[in-house]
Parts: C-alpha cells; structure tokens; sequence
C-alpha cells in the first residue's frame, strides 16, 4: 500500500509545479542578468557587471548634499564634462582608468569606441546648453553595452538632440537623463528626448531637486512626472539589467539616492 501511495502522488506534484512555472511571465523565467545599477545623487551612477566590471560615471563631489560612497572601488571612471559636479576622481578607489569625454582644453570631444573587459564604450559629443555650448560648453553622451543591454548616460545635455546626434547614438534600452532644468534640458525637454530616443526598458531620471541636493535652481522630480504613466518607484537604491522583451512603453523608474 505504501508503495502504490507514493507513486500515485508524484505525478500530481509534477503537474503542479508545472502549471506554476507555466503561470509565470515569459520574461520571468530567467532572463539573464546583465548587471546592476546604483545611483548615488546627482548624474552618478555604478555600473557593475556579471563579469565584475566597474564603472562610475560622473562622481559627484563634497558639498552638494549627497554622502560620498566611502570606498568605492572602480576598474573605470566616466567624465561627461568638466563641471565640478560631474569630475571628482579623487574619492574613487582601486586605481581606475578614466575616460573624459573632453579633450584637455574643454573645446572638443574625444572619442571613445572601445571594449573594456566585458563591457563596449561608446561616446557621442553633444553640448551642454541649446546654443552649441555657447554658454556652458560642451557634454559628452556615453553609451555602455553589457550582456545584451545598452545604457545610455546623457551627462548634462542642454538640448532636444538632432538627427545626426540620435543617429550616433542608436538603439537605448535604458536611459539615464537630467531633468532638473536651469543647468540641463528641463522636463518638457527631458520628455521630448525621451520621446526622440525611445528606450527599450527603462528611464531613470537624474540631475534634478531632491530633499538632500543644495543647489536650489534644480528643478524636482515632480516637473518631469507629472502626467505620465507608468512610473515605478524603487526602494532599493540598486536595481538589475536584464534584455527583457521591449515594452510597449518604457517604465519610469525612480530610484532613490544611495
């Protein structure tokens, strides 16, 4: 009896685990990660990959009101632009190799088309207001591949971008943009490159009023919210990549400052 009772009940657990794993979403059942993203305030973010690569991009300085990550360790450092804001090397740790998207005298763009380890780096030249740099100079945009997603970091773009710009800068799963006005593109102007660029997955918003930030033009979040849909707001301050299916339109995802 004991024997035929066992058998009768594998089958039964079979299904069941079964239907579960049928119930579940498409993209649920294990999209590959490709890495995680933190944002620490401001326009910086780490990038960190499955194959252990790290990237910062625009470390922010003392002073501004966002905590300096004590100890963060880095293989590379992105510069977008030479604002005091966006350069602080100097708290970075573990030696790391920074790529500016400057050239030294701040008048021209470098150009960066590169794989480092297990990540592509690409930069496209755009500026830092809407008269060509007239007024607050030049801003790089840097474009990150890793595992199947690009990521595109906007830096302190000025302007709504023009075809050749966009061309440059291609397909977007995840966009990270300013949209605190006054010293970047504002939340009419945000919305309108998002519009431009349409990203895949996600937008992340950056560079714009929060409760710690003292620099009082900026901005808050609100301005660039208000009447859009689908917004998500994380409570963890790291979230995963993943080349998810494209939605059918992009989730706003707000993270809060580390």
């Amino acid at each position: 009896m004991r024997v035929r009772l066992v058998r009768a009940t594998l089958p039964a657990a079979f299904l069941s685990t079964l239907f579960t794993l049928l119930a579940l979403p498409a993209h649920a059942a294990a999209a590959p990660t490709a890495g995680k993203l933190t944002w620490y305030g401001q326009a910086c973010f780490l990038l960190e990959t499955t194959g252990g690569t790290r990237i910062v991009m625009d470390p922010i300085p003392k002073g501004i009101g966002y905590e300096l990550p004590q100890g963060l360790k880095a293989d590379i450092v992105t510069i977008s632009h030479e604002h005091l804001d966006h350069n602080n090397v100097g708290f970075v740790t573990g030696k790391p190799r920074v790529i500016r998207g400057l050239t030294a005298d701040k008048k021209g763009w470098t150009r960066v088309d590169e794989k480092v380890k297990d990540v592509s780096i690409r930069s496209v030249g755009v500026y830092h207001d809407d008269e060509r740099g007239a007024k607050r100079g030049l801003d790089t945009v840097f474009i990150f591949e890793v595992g199947g997603v690009r990521i595109a970091h906007l830096g302190d773009l000025g302007h709504v971008l023009n075809d050749q710009q966009l061309a440059a800068i291609g397909a977007v799963d995840v966009l990270l943009i300013p949209v605190g006005g006054t010293f970047t593109i504002d939340a009419l102007k945000a919305t309108r490159v998002v519009e431009q660029l349409r990203p895949r997955l996600m937008v992340v918003p950056m560079h714009y009023k929060t409760d710690a930030v003292t620099i009082k033009e900026l901005e808050p979040l609100a301005t660039f919210l208000d009447g859009k849909r689908n917004v998500r707001r994380e409570t963890a301050h790291t979230i995963s990549l993943s080349p998810m299916k494209a939605r059918a339109a992009a989730e706003i995802l707000v993270l809060p400052y580390r």
